[in-house]
């Protein structure tokens, strides 16, 4: 079954595949490099699944994010150019990250994770500052101790 394409990427950190959604320029490919370095030099798993464009089905209950063929293995640098790295073709998903304009973000959110459902399936989801990576993986780092307790620092 073909399933939903949305503008994003998608990686895998430790056990859990993220999705992160943002508009163009927004540091979609930034957060997801700075993860996955961040796992790596951790000694987690830090894989990337797709780069700008994820397909998400459901499975059992559950989110799959997809590469598209096209893309596979491809990664944007910007101001570098496509580079090719290592992938994971598929991911189930535990956390989808938004990243929004500072202003459309509160500062003291009375819940700090969100649900959205995708593809029937209901996902924790939260907002962070595009094109602020030091905010943004504290805000991620706080994320997964809250929605993963006793899972290691993944990066």
């Amino acid at each position: 079954m073909i399933g939903q394409s949305v503008h994003g990427n998608c990686l895998i950190v430790g056990t859990c595949g993220v999705l992160i959604r943002g508009k163009a320029g927004s540091g979609k490919s930034q957060l997801t490099d700075a993860m996955l370095s961040g796992a790596r030099a951790k000694r987690n798993l830090g894989v990337l699944v797709a780069d700008d464009r994820v397909v998400l089905t459901a499975e059992e209950n559950r989110v799959i994010a997809t590469v598209p063929d096209s893309i596979a293995g491809v990664m944007e640098v910007r101001g570098f150019g496509l580079i090719e790295t290592r992938y994971a073709p598929r991911a189930k998903l535990h956390l989808v990250v938004d990243l929004l304009p500072p202003e459309k973000i509160e500062r003291l959110p009375e819940d700090a994770v969100s649900h959205e459902r995708f593809e029937g399936v209901l996902l924790p989801v939260v907002c962070c500052p595009e094109n602020s990576m030091d905010v943004t993986l504290r805000v991620l780092r706080w994320t997964f101790r809250n929605l993963f307790p006793g899972s290691p620092e993944y990066f």
